[in-house]
């Protein structure tokens, strides 16, 4: 009989908590060092939180002009020429803008058909005596017309408060997520100086002594000179979504050389607070101080941006409505005008939690904005050893708590504490924006969740078939179910305890086996047992074993029955009752009817699995008890009655036996007559036993207990 997991209630427990401990490990090494589908999650999970948390309203302090369809169909199509655009700078400056950045490469001079020719002219009258003076001054007159680049830079002398776009070149080889970065930065000869101009002029180590070189740069498009000479400063435009597509960060400071370079945000941001360079500081490994104000980055330098909506969520002019002169007074009027590409298929489109089309320039405004506000997410650097302690904390007390509980009640806790934990670190994220890691600490959760309900439902499983293995032939299915319920209660081994004893035979069997055919005896004495063990189980009795024509049954174990002493009362009662009715039938059919007598006692008596084990075991009672009733079995023949009990039964009988014409329910017994037989004594041992006679009365008699007696004492064997 197996019994390696019959009763070993600690079991799923300590396995419990291993699989728990073990599971959490795994999480750990992964989260930390694994691949990066969990990264991609939880990328995903602060999405999601955008999303949920809604859109915030964008500073008005920020207004985009856009080159958008409408300008394309009333200018024509872009680039536009440089004049054009200088008058766009002219008429934003004009509406009194605090700063203009021009989100548009100016890399290489622009040149016409007019201008190639007339520099041919101009060239040819400047021969000695080839052209008069006067022809030579209309000339020039004539260049400086169609010299749109030096229209363009005195638009941005006269406005004097423009920030240009400086483009870098980032090989990958460049970038801290790829292995063996940093590499010795080549093809940088010479940076030239209006370039070096809008470089960091503060450079601080990180007071950790760990910080990570943001990304290199190994080559640049400046603008040309004579238009970055004219601008108040130049921020790089360098942006590199995640894997997944989604741009998630700004990219505050690149590496070109030996300087460090603001991004175009950045730039913008300083112009329009009036901080002046030297008070911009970019400290490695911690962020970027502008002024009083200290902008979070990781370690590449990288800034996670806050996003307030879907695209156009900032206030958008034309730029035609801007050449054209519609736009109203004091749209402008001290702000920070973003000036950029916006029509389909001339910008680079940025894909954001609330939008797969946002145009880079309201990227670069969102990051102004997030920089003016102070209005940041950021993920310090407690929140890595905090990530790693709720991992920890989740999985140890949840491989100790959720082996003891039954599903239901943990499915509810897992539940309820994924949840909390998902909305606490939504709720830190809307009100300080803290991105906390929901990915990790969540799966931990849920995936102990899973495996301890698995193995609890393997063990138990198991259990119940060992259980139904072992005490389905013994017990009635409901004690069998209540068993399974609560392996616990299933005693497999030694135990001392009270039972109530039940042994039945069948009178003159021997006699009967002789006088009939094999066959006849078999099936008769089958229907017999089959019978009488419907009516044990119907009172919850353990079924020991047949021995022969005999049947021993006991209450009170493999689980414990207040009520044992009344169980196996009625049960011997209804035993009686079924016996008449099987003797109706086998007289009606001809056949020699069975009589039998039972006999009842209770006492301590050890309960559990005794035999070889691996070979033979059987579930059954052994005991001084056992014995006497074996033998006060036999004195219902001498007796002449049915059933015969001890006086250990009939003491707690007696307080069941109601008098009246109550009907036969729990707690007690009617129409049932107790009668003293008198006393006796095992041979060999001093102990004398009174033993009492039972039987069942009509409905319409009361119950009695008759206490009086005329026989003296009676000697019987010991077994």
């Amino acid at each position: 009989m197996p019994q390696v997991w019959l009763g070993k209630t600690g079991l799923i427990q300590k396995i419990g908590a291993g699989v728990a401990a073990g599971i959490t490990a795994v999480i750990l090494l992964v989260a930390f060092v694994g691949p990066d589908g969990l990264l991609r999650l939880e990328n995903a999970s602060l999405d999601g939180r955008f999303v949920v948390r809604g859109p915030r309203p964008a500073s008005s302090d920020i207004v985009l002009v856009a080159v958008d369809e409408q300008s394309l169909q009333e200018v024509g199509r872009w680039p536009w020429a440089r004049d054009t655009q200088a008058r766009l700078v002219q008429a934003i400056s004009a509406g009194g803008a605090k700063v203009i950045g021009l989100d548009i490469i100016y890399a290489e001079a622009e040149s016409t058909d007019a201008r190639r020719i007339l520099d041919d002219v101009h060239r040819a009258a400047m021969a000695p005596g080839a052209a008069s003076p006067t022809l030579r001054g209309w000339l020039a007159q004539t260049l400086a017309q169609v010299d749109t680049d030096g229209q363009f830079a005195d638009s941005l002398r006269a406005a004097g408060n423009t920030i240009l776009a400086l483009p870098f070149v980032v090989p990958e080889t460049n970038r801290p997520d790829n292995p063996g970065y940093p590499t010795p930065v080549t093809g940088v000869t010479s940076v030239p100086e209006y370039v070096k101009r809008s470089a960091f002029v503060l450079i601080r180590h990180s007071t950790s002594g760990s910080a990570l070189e943001p990304y290199i740069a190994v080559d640049q498009h400046a603008p040309l000179k004579a238009f970055a000479l004219e601008a108040i400063g130049m921020g790089h435009v360098y942006s590199l979504p995640d894997q997944d597509g989604m741009t998630r960060y700004e990219y505050l400071v690149l590496r070109y050389g030996d300087e460090y370079y603001p991004s175009f945000p950045l730039e913008m941001a300083r112009a329009y607070l009036n901080v002046h360079r030297d008070r911009m500081a970019f400290m490695l490994g911690e962020g970027v101080q502008l002024g009083d104000r200290l902008i979070p980055t990781d370690q590449k330098a990288r800034m996670l941006i806050n996003y307030l909506g879907p695209e156009r969520h900032f206030r958008y002019v034309s730029a035609s409505d801007v050449l054209q002169q519609r736009v109203p007074h004091g749209t402008f009027r001290d702000k920070i005008v973003i000036v950029g590409t916006a029509a389909l298929g001339t910008y680079d489109q940025k894909a954001t939690p609330f939008s797969a089309n946002v145009p880079g320039i309201e990227k670069n405004a969102t990051v102004v904005d997030n920089i003016l506000r102070g209005a940041f997410v950021q993920k310090p650097w407690w929140s890595r050893p905090l990530d790693l302690a709720l991992i920890l904390g989740f999985g140890l007390g949840l491989g100790y708590v959720l082996p003891k509980m039954r599903a239901v009640p943990a499915a509810l806790l897992t539940g309820g504490l994924g949840l909390a934990y998902a909305v606490a670190a939504h709720m830190v994220f809307v009100s300080y924006g803290l991105w906390l890691d929901m990915v990790a600490p969540i799966l931990t959760i849920v995936i102990i969740f899973i495996c301890v309900t698995v193995l609890r439902f393997m063990i138990e499983e198991r259990q119940a078939k060992e259980v139904r293995a072992l005490f389905s032939s013994y017990v009635s299915p409901q004690i069998v179910d209540e068993l399974i319920k609560d392996p616990g209660k299933a005693t497999v081994g030694g135990d001392r305890r009270e039972l109530t004893m039940l042994f039945s035979d069948v009178v003159g069997f021997t006699s009967f086996s002789e006088q009939h055919a094999a066959e006849t005896v078999v099936a008769q004495l089958n229907e017999y047992l089959e019978a009488m063990t419907d009516v044990i189980f119907r009172w919850n009795g353990t079924l020991d074993k047949f021995v022969g024509d005999s049947i021993v049954v006991f209450w009170n174990a493999p689980v414990e029955q207040p009520d044992h002493v009344e169980l196996a009362t009625k049960c011997a009662l209804n035993m009686r009752k079924r016996l008449e009715e099987l003797q109706c039938k086998w007289r009606a059919e001809g056949r020699t009817p069975f009589e039998h007598g039972i006999g009842i006692n209770t006492g301590v008596a050890v309960v559990g699995n005794i035999g070889a084990e691996g070979k033979k075991m059987d579930y059954t009672m052994i005991g001084d008890y056992v014995n006497l009733t074996a033998r006060v079995e036999g004195l219902t023949r001498r007796f002449s009655t049915g059933i015969v009990l001890t006086e250990y039964t009939a003491v707690r009988l007696k307080a069941l036996i109601v008098d009246g014409e109550r009907a036969d329910n729990r707690g007690c017994l009617g129409h049932v007559a107790l009668h003293k037989l008198g006393a006796v004594k095992v041979k060999g041992k001093e102990r004398v036993v009174v033993v009492y006679g039972l039987q069942s009365l009509g409905r319409h008699e009361r119950s009695t207990v008759n206490e009086s007696s005329s026989a003296g004492i009676l000697e019987i064997s010991e077994k």
